[in-house]
């Protein structure tokens, strides 16, 4: 039996429909949840914080985290059902925006990024000494939790994710436009798995393809 409310099954299924790479990764999908719903929170829409609770790696909607890592196969059927019957209640840009933040970030450049919201942080001592079932409060969703959703919505607008294509290749994030993912190479990729093992980078990597074909990492 799955115990998720519906909103959390259409968003669950857009993401397994969009981005299948992320929705495989419970942390991700759970990120992505988090994400859509303070998008909505900052923008005075209405959200769900629903059984939100602090784990070590962040905040965790815990009758997803149940429902995906008990019954997956059931879990994966109700969520692509609910989605396609009522994929219009669900804010389209939002989930775009969610969905590439925890693209183009590590599991745990996401972790270290949510442990700076003040929803999670208020209750981190309790948490982090072994508290189980740590009930997060929307009242603790303070100015800082705001501020760091709005920098989230204006360093990745609408336009960027829509023309972007996310690469991943080991803990590197690779940006790149949708026009130049055509003119990739097994060359690139080479130089891309070279500086996913050597360098040291922070994600997301944003890369171009310049004139004469060489990659520019920035």
């Amino acid at each position: 039996m799955i115990y998720s409310n519906d909103r959390k099954l259409i968003l669950s299924g857009w993401l397994h429909e969009n981005n299948d790479r992320a929705y495989c990764s419970p942390l991700k999908l759970q990120k992505y949840l988090f994400f859509y719903e303070s998008f909505c929170k900052t923008e005075n829409m209405e959200y769900d914080f629903d059984r939100l609770r602090g784990y070590k790696r962040g905040p965790v909607f815990s009758t997803v985290w149940g429902d995906y890592t008990k019954d997956r196969k059931e879990f994966n059927q109700v969520s692509a059902e609910k989605y396609r019957a009522h994929k219009s209640e669900l804010i389209e840009s939002y989930a775009r925006r969610a969905s590439f933040v925890v693209s183009i970030l590590s599991e745990k450049e996401l972790t270290q990024l949510t442990h700076k919201y003040r929803i999670w942080s208020a209750r981190s001592q309790q948490i982090m000494t072994g508290a189980q079932q740590v009930d997060l409060r929307d009242s603790d969703f303070g100015q800082e939790d705001y501020q760091m959703t709005k920098m989230l919505e204006m360093m990745y607008p609408d336009d960027m994710v829509e023309n972007s294509a996310v690469i991943p290749i080991d803990e590197a994030c690779f940006v790149f436009s949708k026009d130049d993912i055509p003119k990739l190479t097994e060359q690139h990729f080479d130089t891309l798995s070279l500086f996913a093992e050597k360098a040291d980078f922070q994600n997301p990597v944003f890369v171009e393809i310049d004139e004469s074909g060489g990659l520019i990492l920035d």
